[in-house]
């Protein structure tokens, strides 16, 4: 029941993350709209960027906060495991991203606009689950 409760509220969170990272990504691209991938990836990565420390506030605080250490050096060490899942997640998501939204552009199936966002959701989806296990499995443990 604990597990299930955890990962209710890793969701909770997830949900907050996802406004963060959509509303940056999409403020970027309405404020400078481009058809350039590398763009779109430096956009992703700063929302991203925004995401994971809203993440690391409510995460480290209320979702692990029985397995977060405060002090010493299993402190130091989490706060260095978080940092290296966040450059994972930061490039899973990039990844994603960086080949799936040409290919929508490009399949002309929808706006250009609609298609980044898809492909936003979908690296958003599969980065969270990859954050979700190493966060689980060797953050907070």
């Amino acid at each position: 029941m604990r597990r299930l409760w955890q990962l209710m509220q890793f969701v909770s969170v997830g949900f907050g993350n996802a406004i963060i990272d959509l509303g940056v990504f999409n403020g970027l691209y309405l404020f400078a709209p481009t058809r350039n991938v590398r763009q779109l990836l430096v956009y992703n990565t700063m929302a991203v960027m925004a995401a994971i420390f809203n993440s690391y506030i409510w995460n480290s605080r209320w979702t692990f906060r029985r397995e977060r250490q405060t002090r010493g050096p299993r402190a130091t060490r989490q706060r260095a495991l978080f940092v290296v899942q966040s450059v994972i997640n930061i490039g899973v998501n990039d990844v994603i991203l960086g080949f799936i939204a040409p290919w929508m552009a490009t399949a002309h199936a929808f706006p250009h606009f609609v298609a980044n966002n898809l492909a936003k959701l979908i690296a958003m989806f599969l980065a969270s689950l990859t954050s979700f296990l190493m966060m689980k499995l060797f953050v907070f443990v």
